[in-house]
């Protein structure tokens, strides 16, 4: 499953941090949703892995039954996981990672594009980072600062 698929043609919605916040109760739900499919999918293909270099030694009825319940079950998770995927879309989000629940939405900070990052590992923190850094490089969004741009200041790191 292609996690960040782009639609031609159609610019990234730009979102306040009062805009995802306002989105999370809901964004909460959907991507919990996701993450048990994401993980129910890739159980399913590990099992069928392993059933498929069981068939080429052992054939039977009930292998090759159990091989395509699992092939219609994979199947069937990735029409979900679509599925899905277009609701956090329609939230203005970008499911970055969908085996941890990492979701991504375009926001301004200084006249400057960013990201605000929402994981549901960490569903009350708001995190943001530029568009050319990684996710290694977030910062906590700054709630204190209402009205101003999320994440403040950004701190140099001190040295010993």
């Amino acid at each position: 499953m292609e996690a960040t698929k782009k639609i031609p043609g159609v610019p990234p919605e730009v979102l306040s941090l009062e805009d995802v916040q306002r989105r999370v109760p809901l964004l909460k739900r959907i991507v919990r949703d996701v993450v048990e499919s994401f993980e129910g999918r890739r159980k399913s293909k590990e099992f069928l892995e392993e059933l498929t270099i069981i068939s080429r030694k052992f054939s039977s009825s009930e292998i090759e039954e159990t091989m395509n319940s699992l092939r219609r079950g994979i199947a069937e998770a990735d029409r979900l996981l679509e599925a899905l995927e277009k609701e956090v879309m329609g939230l203005g989000g970008k499911l970055r990672d969908p085996s941890r629940g990492l979701t991504y939405f375009y926001s301004d900070r200084d006249s400057r594009r960013i990201f605000l990052i929402w994981d549901l590992r960490e569903p009350d923190l708001l995190t943001w980072h530029e568009l050319d850094e990684t996710f290694s490089d977030r910062l906590p969004v700054d709630f204190s600062e209402s009205g101003n741009p999320p994440g403040g200041r950004r701190q140099e790191p001190s040295t010993p």
